[in-house]
């Protein structure tokens, strides 16, 4: 039974010791000048996605293939993002969140204006085909 008690308070110590390592710090504790290089750095990564998206729309490759190109083509911006927000001590779990959540929301758009594009596309295909009957 004192085992028992032994090896619980040691793993308790230990996942304490463990949190205290992670620093708990948000992005908006960081100085103004490093919180001013994070909105700069997400609009860079808003500004890539655009320009690659009027770039795609140039090719003639599938609309998944150009979603996929697009993001991985902006992914250094993100990767720009995550350093700056490690480099100031945030918090690990927020800094990955962030990153996610941004390129998340840049693919469900892709996404959506692929499948909007690919619908258009198919609209006028039958349009001329109807009117060549």
């Amino acid at each position: 039974m004192i085992k028992h008690y032994l090896v619980a308070g040691s793993l308790a110590l230990f996942s304490t010791l463990a949190t205290a390592e992670q620093s708990m710090l948000t992005p908006w504790d960081m100085p103004q000048n490093a919180i001013h290089q994070m909105t700069n750095n997400i609009t860079a990564y808003n500004k890539c996605m655009m320009e690659s998206r009027l770039n795609a729309n140039k090719t003639s490759k599938a609309a998944t293939q150009n979603a996929d190109d697009i993001l991985h083509s902006c992914d250094p911006k993100l990767d720009e993002l995550k350093e700056l927000l490690t480099a100031n001590d945030v918090n690990p779990g927020l800094v990955e969140g962030m990153a996610r959540s941004l390129r998340s929301k840049a693919a469900r758009k892709l996404m959506g204006q692929a499948m909007n594009n690919m619908a258009a596309q198919a609209a006028a295909l039958e349009n001329v085909e109807k009117s060549n009957q």
